[in-house]
């Protein structure tokens, strides 16, 4: 595969699977996200860990969720916790918090084996193996305009164990890498919606812009080659009551003038909601080029849009 073009901001190095350094802003946060599915039961997963240095906690946990339920009291498993010691280790190499959820760096960037543990017998045994290197999101770019952030699709395979089932993971899905301030408030509406195989990989960060959900960065990897996503429109439809996407088109182009079009529609959701937004995560089945291919859509609002969006 063809190296990401030299002019970016920024690229990923074997010390940013550790912990950074930070400023004197309180708000400084590292996040490890990385997402699992299996699509044949429309579910998706997240292991997702905060680390706020200069507050001395570590947060996250993990999500499992599938069509019979949308709100976390409700979903096969959902467990967040927002004020838990520092990680018990910190390195390039490992990184294990009281979460439960430990990352193994097997090739810096690229491979990295996955595990969480719960009191409740609940555990994740994975292997994430990247499709193309992390693509850095532009420096100032929101959603997170003061901090460092990448993004990476990847093979991912291994097995859950879920309420004493053992369920297998074979899938594509993302992972992303960031580190910077990051406050509670102030969250705009946006969309971070992405689909993944073999052959193709489509980031589209989206935003309103005059009644029109405008493509505005991302990343697109096809043919063995991968470049930004410059311009174009995501197009959702939504339940008329309770305002989740339903359906999407993504017709965008890249900064080489290579356009990709894709259609999809949600399986299944979970309702995520923060301190003063909500994220709707669906798991997304789409048609690219012609074939299958899956991957998820995150519709983020504040928590006033939602519900005027509700009509509540």
């Amino acid at each position: 595969m063809d190296h990401l073009t030299t002019d970016w901001d920024q690229h990923f190095q074997p010390a940013d699977d550790a912990l950074h350094g930070v400023t004197d802003n309180f708000y400084e946060n590292e996040t490890f996200w990385f997402s699992f599915f299996v699509p044949e039961r429309a579910m998706g997963a997240w292991l997702y860990s905060g680390v706020r240095q200069n507050a001395g906690v570590s947060t996250g946990g993990l999500f499992v969720w599938d069509d019979t339920a949308t709100q976390p009291a409700d979903l096969p498993f959902y467990e967040y916790f927002s004020w838990l010691k520092p990680p018990t280790e910190v390195g390039p190499d490992r990184v294990a918090l009281p979460n439960g959820i430990t990352i193994t760096t097997i090739e810096s960037g690229m491979v990295y084996d996955l595990a969480h543990t719960d009191r409740d017998g609940t555990s994740v045994q994975l292997r994430f193996e990247g499709l193309e290197p992390p693509v850095p999101l532009r420096a100032g770019a929101p959603p997170y305009p003061t901090a460092s952030h990448f993004d990476q699709t990847g093979h991912v395979t291994g097995h859950l164990v879920l309420d004493g089932e053992r369920v297998d993971v074979d899938c594509f899905a993302m992972r992303d890498r960031s580190w910077g301030p990051r406050t509670e408030r102030g969250y705009p509406r946006i969309g971070y919606t992405w689909l993944a195989d073999r052959d193709v990989s489509v980031l589209a960060f989206s935003r309103p812009v005059d009644g029109v959900d405008e493509v505005y960065a991302g990343y697109l990897r096809r043919d063995g080659k991968v470049s930004r996503l410059v311009s174009g429109q995501r197009t959702v439809d939504r339940d008329p009551a309770e305002g989740w996407v339903t359906a999407m088109t993504i017709d965008a182009t890249d900064e080489q003038g290579n356009r990709v079009s894709v259609t999809g529609e949600a399986r299944s959701r979970m309702v995520l909601a923060g301190a003063t937004n909500v994220c709707v995560n669906s798991v997304m089945r789409w048609q690219v080029d012609g074939r299958e291919v899956h991957g998820e859509d995150q519709d983020v609002w504040s928590m006033k849009q939602w519900r005027a969006a509700r009509g509540r």
